[in-house]
């Protein structure tokens, strides 16, 4: 077939044939390269919490049991499920004892307005059948301070000022106002923090300020003096 024919043309045609003096194995494909891995988004970092608003300056005097703080909200019987005489967490209803006496405040602020905390909540007045008492955790005005008196010292906490009053008191339910966010916050030596746990679980401790704060933020937190204690 390849008589006459130059070596060096018959290697070009043997060249051209892919069954010229090889194997028939078809040629290798080339392992293709994986595409590099691309590299991870990095996860955003948290958001910073809500920065807390300022303490109000100047502080409003509430010395004394004659102040109303805020517009009325619950009314003067808002204590109709509240205690009748019945020891309530271990707090008697019995005649004033002031050897320890301090007091705790309280503002509920619902969508930047102060509500009054009712007056006498947790006092039982004299009737024709009952010789009246007060509650160890009570209050005398519409101010929002809470009187914790007792012949020893105590440590008494908000949900049992709630229960005393006959009020709910949760992450979610403030004193019957549901369905809005909020926000509990503590004022101590005039630093105030966001508090995040159980809110019945706030201490009453002497010449703290507690803010409750519900639907659209305060421009400040309350803040109040008083003396003594």
């Amino acid at each position: 077939m390849f008589r006459n024919v130059s070596p060096i043309a018959l290697l070009l045609v043997c060249a051209a044939l892919p069954s010229c003096g090889g194997s028939d194995s078809p040629a290798s494909t080339p392992t293709p390269v994986p595409a590099p891995t691309p590299a991870p988004t990095p996860t955003p970092p948290p958001p910073s919490p809500s920065a807390i608003p300022p303490l109000a300056q100047p502080p409003i005097d509430i010395s004394g049991e004659t102040h109303t703080v805020g517009a009325d909200f619950w009314g003067t019987n808002s204590a109709a499920n509240g205690g009748k005489g019945e020891t309530i967490d271990g707090i008697p209803c019995r005649a004033m004892d002031q050897t320890y006496h301090v007091h705790t405040h309280l503002s509920i602020a619902l969508s930047g307005g102060l509500l009054t905390v009712p007056a006498n909540l947790g006092i039982l007045p004299a009737s024709g059948t009952f010789g009246g008492c007060a509650y160890q955790i009570h209050t005398h005005d519409g101010s929002g301070r809470l009187h914790i008196e007792s012949p020893v010292p105590v440590n008494y906490m908000l949900g049992s000022f709630f229960r005393i009053w006959g009020q709910p008191l949760t992450t979610s339910n403030v004193a019957g106002i549901t369905g809005q966010p909020i926000v509990f916050y503590v004022t101590d030596n005039g630093v105030t923090t966001v508090y995040q746990g159980d809110p019945a679980a706030i201490e009453l401790t002497s010449h703290r300020e507690i803010t409750i704060q519900i639907g659209s933020p305060v421009s400040a937190i309350p803040n109040f003096t008083w003396t003594p204690n």
